[in-house]
């Protein structure tokens, strides 16, 4: 008991003598500066003439039916129910510039279409998405810059660099030169 009481008036001393004393000075009220807002302006690109523009891509989301518009508009070809043999298939895939890869049955083939030399070689494959490749740098780099000038903002970096509106997702692939546009 003796030694409880000993312990107890050891602490009470100890914070009695690590307690501090805090002096507050009041400042004079000072000058309210008025915040704004900065106004963002998105850059502006044009969109390439060789292949289709991240708009026109967004509406195919929408509208599927305008695939055979826009393939005249772009004089990409059409092959229906195009297949990657065991990965993935794709209602409509349409390319220009390109060949398609080596069939390997009936609408099943080994690869996603290959370049050609002359032009700018592009394709676009749908499903429940569009997925847009292009073969060059410059127009890889078109179709990231048409995407911001849309208002599209980067959510995350990494291996695949992911945009979105809001509502549409957009999956930029540098390695692979594709934007895969999906709605959110």
């Amino acid at each position: 008991m003796k030694k409880t009481a000993i312990i107890a008036f050891g602490i009470a001393i100890l914070m009695a003598a690590c307690t501090t004393t805090k002096t507050v000075i009041s400042q004079p009220d000072a000058p309210k500066v008025e915040e704004t807002t900065p106004v963002v302006s998105l850059p502006t690109v044009t969109p390439s003439t060789e292949f289709i523009s991240i708009t026109e891509a967004i509406s195919l989301l929408d509208n599927p039916q305008q695939t055979a518009e826009l393939a005249k508009k772009y004089g990409y070809k059409i092959i229906n129910d195009y297949a990657v043999y065991r990965l993935d298939a794709y209602k409509p895939m349409m390319y220009k510039n390109c060949r398609p890869a080596k069939a390997m049955g009936a609408n099943v083939y080994e690869d996603m279409p290959k370049p050609l030399r002359k032009g700018v070689s592009s394709y676009i494959a749908m499903r429940d998405d569009v997925t847009i490749g292009v073969f060059n740098e410059a127009a890889y780099s078109n179709l990231v810059q048409q995407l911001a000038a849309a208002g599209f903002t980067l959510e995350r970096d990494g291996y695949e660099q992911v945009f979105t509106n809001g509502t549409i997702m957009a999956y930029c692939h540098a390695s692979r030169k594709t934007v895969r546009l999906a709605k959110n």
